[in-house]
């Protein structure tokens, strides 16, 4: 319920993407923990062996090998024939889910910046370090069920045009079904690669965060950005107050002062509940608040995720 009171291309400015946060996020760089598989070169492992430019270890030469990877210094410094073994490097395929159902319009007020306009802040600010570094990147808005989606490319005007996708309205009083948006994502994701969601994940529906399980068996690294308002944390309402649903639900008159105590406890357990489901499935969770700037949740994310992995 809500409360009704470089060298790289020039990216357009736009609501959803400010030019400053491009600048400060152009930095960033964004390497994949597992290996992924793809079509070009780029910076990120594969699990395919092939001649390329990154070496990984020598074996002993077998009959059959290619002469070619035989390594001949090695051979003059220990008197036996080993091949050199490599690893691809391939681009990194992302796709950039974002939650465009009702309850991502808070705060309503007019001109106010809301939850879904700081989420697709913070995943085109992803694609543009995606696509200025050489990988692909697509998005897939979601609702009550999966969008349009674009696909994954690194072509000129990519970013633009994910931009475009992210900044789409929002579905006003539509509720959100995660289960059929994470259902379709895992569908269309493709080879394995990173799955990027930023929702408030305000699905009660035992199961919402089941298919998040299925991005990670099928390989892919998934980060799941809980995008939550400083209200909806701390209901830090004085006055009796008229809340309305923001996805079909029946307005409700409270005493937010009578409520806080217990409200707090509620929005605790469901933060720890989300998050554990999160992890339970492979993801890593990242609570992404609307005070805190976009590029600063991203750089935490990255750099938490070069110490630690998703874990």
């Amino acid at each position: 319920m809500k409360a009704a009171a470089g060298d790289e291309a020039p990216i357009a400015p736009s609501a959803t993407l400010d030019p400053e946060v491009a600048r400060r996020i152009a930095t960033l760089v964004l390497a994949a923990r597992r290996a992924v598989e793809g079509l070009g070169n780029g910076l990120h492992k594969s699990p395919h062996r092939g001649a390329s430019v990154v070496f990984v270890e020598h074996r002993e030469y077998r009959p059959g090998d290619d002469p070619r990877l035989l390594d001949w210094r090695a051979y003059a410094r220990t008197d036996r024939h080993t091949i050199k073994r490599f690893e691809q490097e391939t681009q990194l395929r992302a796709m950039l889910a974002l939650d465009r159902s009702g309850s991502m319009a808070y705060p309503a007020h007019p001109g106010a910046r809301t939850k879904g306009d700081h989420a697709a802040t913070l995943l085109a600010a992803l694609a543009y370090v995606l696509v200025r570094q050489g990988d692909l990147a697509g998005a897939l808005p979601f609702a009550d069920g999966p969008g349009t989606t674009l696909p994954a490319r690194s072509r000129p005007g990519q970013v633009e045009a994910i931009v475009g996708a992210l900044a789409a309205p929002h579905a006003s009083g539509t509720a959100t079904d995660l289960g059929a948006a994470l259902t379709a994502l895992a569908e269309r994701a493709g080879r394995r690669g990173f799955v990027a969601i930023a929702s408030d994940l305000l699905d009660l529906r035992e199961g919402a965060l089941d298919p998040l399980a299925q991005l990670a068996a099928r390989g892919h690294d998934v980060v799941v950005f809980h995008v939550l308002h400083p209200d909806e944390l701390t209901l830090p309402f004085e006055e009796p107050t008229r809340f309305e649903g923001l996805e079909g639900e029946a307005s409700l008159d409270a005493d937010p002062v009578a409520l806080r105590a217990h409200y707090q406890q509620e929005i605790a357990a469901f933060l720890d509940r989300c998050r554990a489901r999160c992890v339970a499935a492979g993801a890593r969770y990242v609570l992404a608040r609307t005070d805190v700037p976009p590029e600063h949740t991203l750089a935490e994310t990255l750099r938490a995720r070069g110490r630690r992995g998703w874990a």
